[in-house]
């Protein structure tokens, strides 16, 4: 049974993000030196090959600090299930799993997986209480061909829809489309080298409906920094947008892990480039509705000691991203013979918005491993920089804003196996605080149109909150068969405001729980 289900479910599991132990991850991130490298060669180097399981959890989250666009009453149930197998020269591996989340009170973005930092998005300041469904697949395969050559594939395919019931009512349709290629050859006994390419398409349609058609309700399309063009229901009853974007990735890697070795080291440089573009209107009528385009710059260096039943190792990571948007100037124009079509002429064309983001980080990580190399006891301690610059260009003005945090976290684990049960326990703590902050409205609006207070200091508040973090995890597991063993865990994290309401006021007290809580099987 397991051999069928292995081979009919090429499924690849998650990242090594989070120590649990249902993951296939929490075996393979510590002796897998290149588990978290951009091609899907990786697989190749799994100590863990077989292994498969089923997840169902469930996740509840409170509280008054989150950003303006999310939710502090959501709820989120998901299903999962992938594996890993090796067949011969062949390393396959895959998930596919299906979410439910119900997300209260929601305003302000009703988009749906766009680029983090485009900032034409489509909003109304309308509570609502959204649901978003979404499936998740991904298969990859690594082939192993004599003569120290690797390749793999990795495709994957993620949709999800979502919609909010309250007037007016927005819903979105997303699909993301990602491939990656990669190779990986021996050139010495001790040294590989590798490259990886990759495509990533993406499509959303955002549809905007009202049912109560005496009252008037206000569209967002911002420009960035809380400068937007106005739309209300009663020029247009609906409003629709559609993004079409693409993304080409391309990494090299170096590696240098002698046979038996005591060190070893892995670098990996990659660039990206992404573009998303709007247009509105549907099929009644075009209007451009802003261009994105970034070219992102990424380091990642891991090294690797080992020594005796301890294994340390030391990642570093920095990210450069450099993103435009380009905004049309448009005017309105009624088609009279053509049964007073509307239509929108471009009169000129500019970048109105720039960002520039930097995030680097230092991660040091412990494992203490037992005789057959499972983890007994890890300890990870992280510091991490991030920097962000955002310009929006307004005529003869640029106002500025600009955010620099440290942050810093510690996480430590310990794994009991005692008879046939396997216990987890976890702790994580960690503090964020701003060293510069540089503040400046982009709206050019007054009065109750001018979204300065309710919105944009609000963002800019939270992106650059000063606050800590606690969290822990509890997992157990035991066979209950020959090759077949079932678990549960549970775990909470609460975050906590402690800056100084200097650009807005509401956060003052305010913290947000998460709890999430899962069975799995593993076969």
């Amino acid at each position: 049974m397991k051999r069928l289900i292995l081979t009919l479910l090429p499924l690849s599991l998650g990242t090594a993000a989070e120590a649990q132990s249902w993951n296939e991850s929490f075996q393979n991130q510590p002796h897998n030196l290149r588990y978290e490298s951009l091609s899907p060669t990786r697989l190749s180097y799994n100590p863990q090959q077989d292994f498969a399981v089923a997840k169902g959890s469930y996740q509840l989250q409170k509280g008054d600090f989150h950003a303006i666009d999310q939710s502090g009453d959501a709820h989120l149930m998901d299903v999962y299930i992938g594996g890993l197998r090796r067949v011969k020269q062949f390393s396959l591996s895959g998930h596919i799993s299906y979410s439910n989340r119900k997300d209260n009170d929601q305003s302000w973005n009703s988009t749906l997986w766009n680029l983090a930092d485009n900032p034409y998005t489509l909003c109304d300041s309308v509570p609502g209480d959204a649901t978003t469904e979404a499936f998740d697949m991904q298969a990859a395969a690594a082939y192993d061909f004599a003569g120290g050559l690797k390749v793999g594939l990795s495709i994957g395919l993620r949709t999800g829809s979502r919609a909010d019931q309250n007037d007016p009512r927005p819903r979105t349709v997303t699909s993301l489309l990602p491939i990656t290629v990669g190779a990986d050859y021996r050139i010495a006994d001790s040294w590989h080298v590798g490259l990886a390419a990759g495509v990533r398409l993406s499509s959303s349609v955002i549809e905007y409906t009202s049912v109560q058609t005496t009252r008037v309700f206000r569209y967002f399309l911002m420009k960035g920094m809380g400068d937007y063009a106005k739309r209300t229901s009663a020029d247009e009853p609906g409003y629709k947008r559609d993004y079409q974007g693409n993304g080409y990735l391309g990494a090299l890697s170096a590696t240098w892990q002698p046979d038996g070795g005591a060190v070893a080291n892995h670098l990996e440089l990659s660039a990206e480039a992404n573009n998303e573009e709007a247009t509105d209107g549907g099929t009644s009528y075009s209007f451009h509705g802003g261009d994105y385009a970034e070219t992102v710059l990424a380091l990642k260096d891991r090294l690797q000691l080992k020594s005796g039943a301890a294994l340390h190792n030391l990642t570093l990571r920095a990210t450069y991203t450099n993103g435009k948007g380009t905004w049309y100037d448009q005017k309105r124009q009624t088609d009279i013979e053509h049964g007073s079509i509307a239509y929108y002429d471009v009169l000129s064309q500019y970048t109105n918005h720039k960002t520039q983001r930097l995030d680097a980080s230092l991660r040091y990580q412990f494992d203490l491993l037992g005789s057959d190399d499972r983890r007994n006891l890890f300890v990870s301690a992280e510091a991490a920089l991030g920097s962000i610059t955002r310009k929006q260009l307004l005529g003869e003005t640029t106002p500025k804003q600009q955010i620099q945090t440290i942050a810093a976290q510690i996480e430590a684990g310990k794994v009991l196996y005692i008879n046939k049960v396997t216990l987890l326990a976890q702790l994580s703590g960690g503090y964020r605080t701003p060293q510069k902050q540089t503040y400046a409205s982009g709206s050019v609006y007054s009065g109750e149109d001018n979204i300065d207070g309710d919105f944009t200091r609000h963002v800019f508040e939270y992106e650059s909150a000063q606050c800590w973090h606690v969290g822990a995890l509890a997992d157990a597991s035991m066979p209950v068969g020959a090759s077949i063993s079932a678990g549960l865990y549970a775990k909470c994290r609460y975050q906590r405001y402690t800056g100084k309401n200097e650009y807005w006021q509401g956060y003052d007290g305010t913290g947000l729980t998460t709890a999430d809580f899962g069975i799995y099987i593993k076969f």
